[in-house]
């Protein structure tokens, strides 16, 4: 057991001495700041996939406005609140 905890924390303290090590010359505002490189690898780029090629034509069928729109549709919305679902439209 003592060798298991000694392996997990060892990494640990090693690499909270190395965040230590490096000075905090700049501060800056990102979510990423330079001195620390073992955080430089996320992504920060915010990328917006919308519209798929048949994304478009899913939401219009099976949108919300779609199914409110009509008896049967309201009928679906209905039945799918009563079974508890936690989304109940595209």
């Amino acid at each position: 057991m003592s060798r298991l905890l000694s392996a997990v924390f060892q990494p640990i303290k090693f690499i909270g001495q190395t965040l230590q090590s490096y000075s905090p010359t700049v501060t800056t505002t990102n979510l990423v700041r330079p001195e620390f490189p073992l955080l430089s690898c996320i992504r920060t780029k915010v990328r917006c996939y919308f519209p798929r090629p048949n994304e478009v034509r899913r939401v219009r069928r099976h949108g919300w406005k779609t199914r409110i729109s009509t008896p049967n549709g309201r009928r679906i919305i209905m039945r799918r609140l009563l079974k508890g679902r936690f989304v109940l439209t595209h």
